[in-house]
């Protein structure tokens, strides 16, 4: 029995998220039915990152063990079978106990939004025409990495056992009239991130101050936070590893 990992990418628009649902078309659901139709046998998929619905990856990795022989040629064949929506970029000969969620030592999201309506940005990024102060979300954001409890911005719908999160980036960039939210971190609460964005462009408007932003992180009460923010201008950009891929041939 062999371990595999699969990287994908995928517009999360026509998906009710990542992981495997009752009555929802998810990502992880779609790629297992592309496999059982080309192996001809049941795969059974573990994400590295459930991404929420609507919420889109520019690279996101699977694991999976098999007796079956996996070739190169078979990221073409499950391209063939998926959505245009979701798309197998490789596929990785790794060791038995490596872990595509748990062996994770990185991951990078990227928030984006825009200030003129733009119908080539529609369902990708969100379209915000307020003015913000560029200064100050940055800002909030240098504040981040010096915390480490994030229960203010975690769902309370979810299982955790800690809600202490690394942050090592968060960055604020702007190019015309679009405004990025770049951020690193080991792990990421549910629905996080939104939460972080949505909050910190209340500093941005004016409609907080730096104090009262450090004051709802330290809060640890979810009432504070701006959940609001939608979920199509998101995306997973980055998982890293230990080195120990190895391409198939």
């Amino acid at each position: 029995m062999s371990r595999y990992f699969i990287e994908v990418c995928y517009d999360g628009s026509d998906f009710g998220g990542f992981q495997i649902q009752t009555n929802q078309v998810t990502i992880q659901g779609a790629l297992e039915q592309a496999m059982l139709t080309l192996y001809r046998v049941p795969i059974a998929l573990s994400g590295a990152s459930r991404t929420d619905a609507g919420v889109h990856a520019l690279q996101n990795f699977l694991h999976f063990d098999t007796e079956l022989e996996i070739t190169q040629k078979h990221i073409y064949n499950l391209n063939a079978l998926l959505p245009k929506s979701i798309v197998v970029k490789a596929i990785y000969g790794v060791p038995d106990n490596a872990h595509c969620r748990f062996d994770a030592v990185k991951r990078s999201y990227i928030y984006k939004l825009h200030s003129q309506k733009d119908p080539f940005l529609e369902g990708r990024s969100w379209y915000y025409p307020f003015p913000v102060n560029l200064l100050a979300l940055q800002a909030a954001a240098d504040v981040l990495p010096t915390k480490t409890n994030f229960e203010s911005f975690s769902k309370k719908s979810t299982s955790v056992n800690t809600f202490d999160c690394t942050i090592s980036m968060a960055q604020w960039t702007q190019e015309g009239n679009a405004l990025y939210f770049n951020i690193d971190a080991n792990r990421f609460l549910r629905g996080m991130i939104r939460g972080l964005v949505g909050t910190m462009l209340q500093v941005g408007r004016g409609q907080s101050n730096l104090d009262q932003w450090k004051g709802i992180i330290d809060s640890k009460n979810e009432q504070n936070v701006d959940f609001s923010t939608p979920a199509h201008g998101l995306y997973l950009s980055n998982i890293q590893y230990p080195d120990y891929f190895q391409k198939i041939d």
